[in-house]
């Protein structure tokens, strides 16, 4: 969609996304249930789903005797631990810590250290994307643009003379401040690039 800015400057938004935003922690409770499995949240031996960039806490009650493992295969006793950021793997009292990262595998798996057959899995995803919007544009000695946003995003703005061809080009200098639910974008006029009359942007957003 074209956005006519005053008589100088013609605008084209784009808003993309490159990374999910992070989420806030979430916590999972397991105790040992009846002895052949882990119970999870009340449930026995669930598969539980989990979203990159979110941190996980297990908290442990118990289950002493079940050493407590993430795992990236299945094995006994320690064998296949998953420890990129994995605080406490293996323990059976307190908590564990699994922050998954933007590139952790899309399976991995719970398991007893001491009894194989204890386990469960563990499927990662990337979540959907927010959806945010364009709101915002001002045109006078330099742009302003506003677009919805989320903590730990940044809007990037991007530009080119001609929206049918040629890429896009990165905007230098500019400011982008984030609150109350909208990024706030700042940078000069590109009538130097462009002229007066044909400069299109976009707004790419991307995590932090």
């Amino acid at each position: 969609m074209q956005h006519s800015l005053r008589r100088l400057l013609p605008v084209l938004p784009f808003v993309s996304f490159l990374m999910p935003r992070p989420a806030t922690a979430q916590t999972n409770a397991v105790t040992g249930g009846n002895g052949d499995n882990y119970t999870i949240n009340g449930a026995s031996a669930p598969t539980l789903t989990l979203q990159r960039g979110v941190l996980y806490v297990f908290t442990l009650s118990g289950i002493g005797g079940h050493p407590f493992w993430i795992k990236s295969s299945l094995g006994s006793g320690s064998t296949g631990h998953f420890d990129t950021v994995v605080t406490n793997n293996g323990a059976q009292s307190g908590a564990l810590f699994l922050n998954v990262a933007s590139n952790a595998p899309s399976q991995l798996f719970y398991q007893c250290g001491a009894h194989s057959g204890m386990a469960g899995n563990l499927n990662v995803i990337t979540p959907a994307a927010p959806t945010p919007r364009l709101v915002f544009v001002n045109v006078a000695n330099f742009i302003t643009v506003r677009s919805t946003g989320t903590n730990g995003w940044n809007a990037v703005p991007e530009f080119k003379c001609n929206p049918t061809t040629g890429s896009w080009n990165a905007v230098t200098g500019f400011t982008n401040r984030y609150a109350a639910g909208t990024n706030t974008t700042t940078f000069n006029r590109l009538d130097v690039f462009c002229g007066s009359s044909n400069v299109f942007i976009r707004i790419r957003n991307q995590s932090n």
